[in-house]
């Protein structure tokens, strides 16, 4: 029999299809955005992959197909950056391929970029257009009440490069007040408007642009820090979201000239812009709520999406809505306000080159839990699955006017825990996957063999580990056997993480009745299944699923 701590060693190369499920969408009361007729709610497929251990992640879909991004904090391809302090550097990379699932992170590299008089400088909007790459930078400053970087600072233009990313021309702004590229802050620390601004998202090398111009949306505040809270304009909150736009070319991109900003609407409703950054509006107000934007162009619905943070105190949970609109100014309306995503993603954007063809299943892009790293802890859950400090990207549908929403169950509901756990077995058959544990499907062979977990020729030898970070607390797990009439489980072992052990019987031979036990609640970093006892006619033991619950 392997030894426990062997169950780390095992790869997966099958992954099973996943249940979708419905994330509630749970806005604060005083939302100013009515629900959304056109989208009405948010489905997860299950499907989601990983790239990289870095965050900031805007990807820019250029006219040779790639994407391009910048990205910090973090190591991409043995390059690190690192964004804060006086050796301040962004970092770039190039991203192929067309299946998010198996895309490639290449070519990475920096840009170097004083902070002074703030204490970092990160990236923000990131655009390839006809062959030449920008990638702008802004200032955070911290105060002195702790927190992550909770003063947010001006931009300081973009960073230009001509050869895909191989050279670059720094930009001629910087975050000194007086020389960054928008008249603001009047005074260091002073309030921000457009600090960390991005390129709105409209397709391969900005095609559905409706005048060939780029635009950029922003999030601030007019307020002082410490006037209404802490952190009241930081990387990750604010008040209001503002607009501006201009002709993207290397003479025109870091001329504060060039610009025009929102300065609301005419008596008809129609965008009145204006070259005076005095005259700017904001196209959405939220008191409180309203962190790091992003805005997408969804072709085949004709919707703008806008995916906005509020990052709470910056160091807690956040929460990331999502808005739609016909028009880049608005009204906005609200598709989904989801408490507490990631539990703590951030920078959430939505690739233009991954949206289906009828504009109803996207990706979205985003990082989570960089607190987990920052306190040498995992003080927040990875919810959904797969939420990590790293380039995650995780499918979602638009529920259709009138469309039912999917029925949840114990296995596909937020509360079973299995669904975050890192899973791991003595061995898995090559038709089937230990991730089928946890997919929310109690299914298998003679089905589709990926929902399940079956080992691969064991019998009374075989068990399999599900471990969290943090510790969770249970009371309930409920057990599913293989559906095939040929392997069953008639007795087992459940092994805790304190210590403690639990005899489990017969479990149900159909592989869809779970057999369920129950305990008094216990906090417990894994538990693990033996299974003890089988039927003669057992090849390959194993289980359609497993629930965790408290």
């Amino acid at each position: 029999m392997k030894t426990l701590s062997a169950i780390f060693a095992v790869s997966l190369s099958i992954l099973p299809a996943q249940a979708e499920w419905l994330w509630p969408s749970e806005p604060p009361a005083d939302c100013p955005a009515p629900k959304s007729e056109a989208a009405t709610g948010i489905v997860f497929t299950g499907r989601h992959a990983e790239y990289t251990g870095a965050d900031t992640w805007y990807p820019s879909w250029g006219a040779d197909g790639r994407l391009y991004s910048p990205f910090t904090d973090g190591l991409v391809n043995g390059v690190r950056s690192f964004s804060g302090g006086k050796d301040a550097v962004v970092g770039h990379a190039v991203i192929a391929g067309d299946d998010p699932l198996k895309l490639q992170v290449l070519e990475p590299g920096t840009i170097p970029g004083n902070p002074a008089p703030y204490g970092g400088r990160y990236p923000c909007g990131g655009l390839m257009h006809n062959g030449i790459w920008y990638i702008g930078t802004y200032g955070l400053a911290n105060g002195d009440y702790g927190l992550n970087w909770p003063i947010l600072g001006p931009c300081a233009g973009f960073h230009i490069s001509k050869d895909l990313g191989k050279t670059w021309t720094p930009s001629p702004r910087s975050t000194e007040p007086g020389k960054a590229l928008f008249p603001e802050p009047t005074k260091f620390k002073g309030p921000i408007k457009l600090g960390s601004p991005h390129f709105v998202d409209f397709g391969k090398n900005m095609e559905h642009s409706p005048d060939g111009k780029a635009y950029l949306v922003g999030h601030g505040t007019t307020e002082l820090d410490l006037e209404d809270r802490k952190a009241n304009a930081s990387w990750i909150t604010g008040d209001q979201i503002y607009l501006c736009r201009v002709v993207p070319s290397p003479e025109t991109i870091n001329d504060p000239a060039a610009y025009e900003f929102f300065a609301g609407n005419d008596a008809d409703g129609k965008a009145i812009w204006s070259a005076d950054f005095a005259n700017i509006k904001p196209i959405f107000e939220w008191d409180n709520r309203l962190g790091c934007v992003t805005i997408t162009y969804n072709a085949p619905l004709k919707k703008y999406l806008m995916c906005v943070t509020d990052g709470g105190t910056t160091e807690s949970k956040y929460s990331t809505g999502i808005f739609e609109a016909d028009q880049m100014t608005g009204p906005w309306k609200l598709v989904s306000w989801m408490q507490d995503f990631g539990e703590q993603a951030y920078f959430v954007n939505i690739p233009s080159k991954f949206i289906s063809d009828d504009g109803r299943t996207l990706w979205l892009c985003y990082s989570a839990n960089f607190c987990n790293l920052m306190w040498g802890r995992k003080a927040y859950r990875t919810d959904p699955p797969g939420s990590s400090y790293a380039m995650c990207l995780q499918e979602l549908r638009l529920l259709k006017p009138g469309e039912a929403p999917p029925h949840e169950t114990p296995l596909t509901s937020r509360t079973n825990l299995a669904r975050e756990a890192k899973v791991a077995a003595s061995s898995t058959h090559k038709d089937s996957a230990v991730a089928g544990l946890t997919d929310g499907v109690a299914g298998g062979f003679p089905g589709e063999s990926a929902n399940e977990w079956s080992s691969n020729g064991e019998r009374d030898t075989a068990f399999f580990r599900l471990a969290w970070e943090p510790p969770v607390t249970i009371g309930k797990i409920t057990l599913y056997d293989r559906p095939n009439d040929i392997d069953q489980v008639q007795a087992g072992l459940l092994v805790f993480s304190d210590g403690t052990t639990l005899p489990v019987g017969e479990l149900a031979d159909d592989g869809k009745t779970g057999t369920e036990v129950t305990f008094a609640p216990k906090t417990v970093s894994w538990v693990a299944f033996f299974v003890t006892k089988v039927k003669p006619s057992t090849r390959n033991i194993g289980l359609s699923e497993i629930t965790v619950a408290k």
